[in-house]
């Protein structure tokens, strides 16, 4: 047992960096992506955060080399999720689906060279009816997305993993699993995600490590330090834990 913590980073666009958030509408607190993980891997594993609101895979694939020299050593684990900006129809943020293919190998390859397991996340739904009347500028430009899309960029993602030999999260198909018809619910703007669509990530998320990854599941991850009744009142007995 020591002090020292690997490292899991969460890398994505908006959807990413939006995970802590716990009180996106007023007055109305909701679960929060991020601070359920570190409550889950506390004591065991640093949860680090690297979401850039509007970035799509060509962005992630510029930024991704620096992203993790600057997290530093022992990232054991990374979500990529990016495909929600690259399935616009049209705009800046568009990226083609076989480019989108291409990047997120790319990135998947830098991670597997620095011996991190990757975890690919796809796109969930979109809810166009709740986003355009907010948006009426950006879709007059082209900035407009479609579930047909989105599926499209999930299936190549999911199609990735698979020849990846790694772990994908299906958040498409978690979403369109919602009772009752009531997926809407899980979006706030018709692409973000409520407390209870990020709960919906976690669940998934955790469930795609507890199959692919055991070892970083926490209840198989070292527990940092002895509990305070196992602590002698001068501490002598964490000497032997600091000294590794």
């Amino acid at each position: 047992m020591s002090l020292k913590y690997q490292k899991f980073l969460l890398f994505g666009d908006s959807i990413t960096e939006f995970a802590f958030a716990s009180s996106r509408l007023p007055n109305f607190d909701e679960f929060s992506l991020g601070a359920a993980l570190v409550n889950t891997y506390t004591r065991r594993m640093d949860i680090i955060q690297r979401g850039f609101s509007g970035y799509n895979s060509r962005w992630a694939l510029k930024i991704i080399p620096q992203i993790l020299e600057q997290a530093g050593p022992d990232i054991v684990m990374a979500t990529l999720f990016f495909g929600t900006n690259d399935a616009a129809l049209g705009g800046s943020q568009r990226v083609d689906l076989p480019e989108f293919k291409l990047n997120m190998k790319k990135m998947v390859k830098i991670l597997k060279d620095r011996g991190i397991r990757p975890i690919l996340v796809g796109p969930a739904l979109h809810d166009k009816n709740n986003w355009e009347p907010r948006k009426p500028e950006e879709v007059a430009a082209g900035f407009v997305r479609s579930n047909e899309n989105n599926k499209l960029y999930s299936d190549a993602g999911e199609k990735l993993a698979k020849e990846e030999r790694i772990p994908f999260v299906n958040l498409y198909q978690a979403f369109s699993s919602e009772r009752n018809d009531s997926w809407q619910s899980l979006l706030s703007d018709g692409i973000h995600f409520t407390g209870k669509g990020y709960e919906v990530f976690f669940n998934e998320l955790m469930k795609v490590i507890e199959e692919s990854y055991p070892e970083y599941s926490p209840q198989n991850m070292e527990y940092k330090l002895p509990e305070w009744r196992e602590v002698d009142e001068k501490g002598s007995v964490l000497d032997d834990y600091l000294n590794h």
